[in-house]
């Protein structure tokens, strides 16, 4: 299933987003988020998130990805 163009245009922000906070390149923060499955949650929850600051988005994702870790 393709997402809508604005939740792609959303989930390529956030990537670029997370790179330059955590000190990736693209390729790393994708395959870190798909990983971990934060693609989905980014995904899901796109028109909540687009509307807060780019720390709030970075937050959440991070916060995410520690709640969803064993």
């Amino acid at each position: 299933m393709v997402p809508p163009k604005g939740e792609v245009w959303f989930l390529a922000s956030c990537v670029e987003l997370y790179k330059v906070d955590k000190g990736m390149t693209g390729q790393q923060a994708y395959e870190y988020l798909l990983r971990h499955d934060a693609i989905g949650f980014i995904v899901e929850r796109w028109e909540g998130l687009h509307t807060t600051s780019p720390r709030y988005v970075i937050d959440s994702i991070d916060d995410y990805i520690k709640g969803h870790s064993l």
